[in-house]
């Protein structure tokens, strides 16, 4: 594909995946802060609404009087827990050859491309820990080149991470499943808001008239 700047595309793709982890691993946070005392005055159908609606801004939810301080996320100020953001970062990182399926006069990303912004979102941090994320980039490269379905976007690596390496999130406590069954829906909405930016993203750096080209 053809870009009005290829360095500038591949840094502000790659900023932006980064910016979307940030802003997930934030809003998981905040979402756990709601099961303090203001459960049961926070909606959490606002909650959603406003995280999906500001999918790169990292802390929206203080709008709703939300806090991610000790006293709020205790469990999450851990070390093993902050492992969790370049963790939510590759498992972005990984889906980038999704970006294949926007294809405009110039024809789609190339291969070349997609790994640039890989290498690029990488080196600002990101890293399977544990290797706890089962996906990669080559696997899913494989997937797009072949047409094949991939599998959705979900929060299994993130719940089986916490039941293994933070125990202070894994006991049954009903803090706890709130923040895992929350985590389930929040990663599958919170993915496909965020590819659909990216696509947004690719069409403004293009220097093709792109028109209606997003293939899904």
């Amino acid at each position: 594909m053809d870009f009005i700047n290829e360095a500038a595309a591949v840094n502000g793709l790659a900023d932006e995946i980064v910016k979307g982890g940030v802003c997930l691993f934030n809003a998981v946070k905040y979402i756990y802060s709601i099961a303090e005392e203001s459960f049961y005055t926070v909606s959490i159908k606002d909650a959603f609404k406003i995280v999906l609606n500001n999918i790169t801004d990292t802390d929206s939810l203080t709008a709703l009087g939300l806090r991610i301080d000790g006293e709020s996320c205790g469990e999450m100020m851990g070390e093993e827990y902050e492992k969790v953001l370049p963790l939510m970062v590759y498992s972005l990182a990984v889906r980038i050859p999704v970006l294949k399926n926007l294809r405009g006069a110039s024809g789609p990303m190339t291969d070349d491309q997609l790994y640039k912004v890989y290498n690029a979102v990488m080196a600002k941090g990101a890293e399977n820990y544990k290797d706890a994320v089962t996906e990669s980039f080559m696997e899913i490269k494989y997937l797009v080149r072949k047409g094949k379905r991939l599998p959705p976007y979900n929060a299994d690596w993130f719940k089986t991470y916490i039941y293994t390496s933070v125990p202070a999130l894994s006991e049954i406590t009903n803090k706890n499943m709130f923040l895992l069954g929350f985590a389930d829906v929040l990663f599958a909405m919170f993915y496909s808001c965020l590819e659909e930016a990216l696509f947004e993203k690719i069409k403004e750096y293009s220097a093709d008239d792109f028109g209606e080209s997003i293939e899904l």
